[in-house]
C-alpha cells in the first residue's frame, strides 16, 4: 500500500467531490426575473403578495406540512424572532441541547431569557428526552429541540413533556429539511420550527432563515417582529412590537424557490448514499455510522456521522485521523469542538445588571453554566468524524473511495504516532 498522504504520499483521491452551493439554469432564470421586475425589497411585512418571497414560503410551508412561513434574514433571527413571537422574556427558562451551535443558545439571550443547557442521546447525537424532564421548573417557558446533523429528537416525548407543562416547542431544524419523523415532515411538530439557508446547508442562498407555524397567531406576530413591529394595511411608521428588521431579500428568494425544486431529489440520493456506505462500514472496525434511533423516516443528512474509537487504528486520536483523512482528498471535520458551556463567552460574565440575563434582577438565583457537566456531549465531541452533506450526492464509484483511504488510515495508523 501506498505511503499516507499525510506523509507526502499520493492521496486516495485527487479529484473534488460535489461542489457546492448547487446551482443550475433555475437560479440563473429566477435572478433575472427578479433583477429585470426591479422589485428587489420584498416588501412594508416582508412578503408582500406577488413577491418572491411570499411564493416561496407558500411553497416551502406546504413542503414542510405547516400552513404559514415566514421568511426571514438567517437562520440565527428565525430562533430569536420565535422566541419573542411566543412571549418569551427576561426571567423565563429556556431548555436547548448542550450539543448545537451557538445560535440555538444566543438567541435565547438576545431575548433576556435563561438558556438551560441539557445533555445529549448517544445514538442520535440530540437532547435527551430525559434530561428535559429533570430541569423542569415553573420558570421553563420553551424547549428548543435541534435535529442534529439530520436526525430528528424524539419528538413525541418532548411534545408529551411540553404539553405537561404548558411549554412551547421552538424545533430548531437548521440541519433537517425535509426531514420525516414517523411519517411526519419537521416544521409541524410542535409550536414552531426554524430553519436556516447559510451556504453550507441542504438549501442555501448564502444566507437566510425561515419560522414555519400552524398557528396564525404566532405567524403573525413573527411577521411582525421580522419587519418592524406592523400591521398590515397600516402606515409604514406606525410599529407596534420592537421595530426590527429581519427580512429576507427577493434575490434570495428567488435562489431558495429553485433550492426547494430539487430538495426531494437530493434527499433520495443521500439516502441510498448513507445505506450504500453503512454497508461497506461494516467490513471496518472501529468507525461506524451514527445508528439513530428508529424513529427518523428520512434524514435531513446535514452532517454523514461518523463515530470514530481511536482503539482500532492504534491509539491515533480523532482530530489526527480527520486530519490524515483529508490529507487523502476526503472532506471531513470534527463538528463541534465542545458543548456549548465550554466555550469562552462564558468566562468574563458581569456581575449585577451588566451580566444580564445571568444576572438579571427579574431572575432569582445565578446561572453558571460552566460548572455543568454534559457527559454524553463531551464524547461525542471528542469521536465524531462529520463528512458534509454533499459529499453524499456522489456516485457510488467515488463513495468507495471514503472507505479506501479509512482502510488506507487504518492500516498504516502507527506512522501517525
Amino acid at each position: 500500500m501506498s505511503q499516507l498522504a499525510f506523509h507526502g504520499g499520493k492521496p486516495i483521491r485527487t479529484r473534488a467531490f460535489v461542489e457546492w452551493p448547487q446551482f443550475d439554469e433555475n437560479e440563473l432564470k429566477n435572478l433575472e426575473r427578479v433583477i429585470r421586475s426591479r422589485t428587489w425589497f420584498a416588501g412594508m411585512r416582508g412578503s408582500d403578495p406577488g413577491t418572491r418571497t411570499a411564493v416561496f414560503e407558500e411553497k416551502f410551508a406546504t413542503y414542510h406540512d405547516a400552513q404559514h412561513g415566514i421568511a426571514c434574514a438567517n437562520g440565527s433571527a428565525a430562533i430569536e424572532i420565535a422566541l419573542r413571537a411566543a412571549g418569551i422574556g427576561a426571567g423565563d427558562e429556556v431548555i436547548v441541547p448542550a450539543l448545537t451551535f451557538i445560535a440555538t443558545l444566543s438567541a435565547v439571550l438576545q431575548v433576556n431569557a435563561i438558556p438551560v443547557l441539557v445533555d445529549t442521546v448517544y445514538n442520535t447525537q440530540c437532547i435527551d428526552p430525559e434530561g428535559i424532564e429533570k430541569v423542569i421548573t415553573d420558570r421553563t417557558k420553551a424547549i428548543i429541540p435541534v435535529h442534529y446533523g439530520g436526525h430528528v429528537c424524539d419528538m413525541d416525548r418532548i411534545v408529551d413533556l411540553a404539553r405537561k407543562h404548558n411549554l412551547v416547542i421552538i424545533e430548531d431544524a437548521a440541519h433537517a429539511h425535509g426531514a420525516v419523523y414517523k411519517g411526519r415532515k419537521v416544521g409541524a411538530l410542535g409550536d414552531m420550527a426554524t430553519f436556516s439557508f447559510q451556504e453550507s446547508k441542504t438549501m442555501t442562498s448564502g444566507e437566510g432563515g425561515m419560522i414555519t407555524t400552524n398557528t396564525s397567531d404566532l405567524a403573525e406576530r413573527c411577521i411582525q417582529y421580522r419587519s418592524c413591529g406592523r400591521h398590515e394595511g397600516e402606515s409604514w411608521y406606525i410599529h407596534h412590537v420592537l421595530p426590527l428588521n429581519y427580512r429576507l431579500a427577493e434575490v434570495l428568494s428567488a435562489i431558495l424557490l429553485a433550492q426547494l425544486e430539487r430538495l426531494d431529489d437530493q434527499l433520495k440520493t443521500k439516502q441510498a448514499s448513507a445505506g450504500y456506505l453503512a454497508e461497506k462500514f461494516d467490513t471496518i472496525e472501529g468507525i461506524n455510522p451514527v445508528p439513530g434511533d428508529g424513529q427518523t423516516d428520512v434524514n435531513g443528512y446535514y452532517w454523514y456521522l461518523l463515530q470514530y474509537n481511536p482503539s482500532e487504528f492504534a491509539g491515533i486520536s480523532r482530530d489526527r485521523f480527520v486530519e490524515a483523512l483529508n490529507a487523502e482528498g476526503i472532506p471531513s471535520h470534527i463538528g463541534y469542538p465542545w458543548p456549548l458551556s465550554r466555550n469562552p463567552m462564558f468566562e468574563s460574565i458581569q456581575e449585577g445588571a451588566r451580566g444580564c440575563p445571568y444576572t438579571c434582577p427579574y431572575y432569582e438565583g445565578k446561572v453558571d453554566i460552566r460548572k455543568k457537566n454534559f457527559p454524553v456531549a463531551e464524547r461525542i465531541c471528542q469521536e465524531t468524524v462529520v463528512i458534509p452533506h454533499q459529499v453524499l450526492l456522489s456516485p457510488k464509484s467515488d463513495l468507495d473511495y471514503i472507505i479506501a483511504a479509512i482502510k488506507k488510515i487504518q492500516a498504516q495508523a502507527r506512522t501517525l504516532l
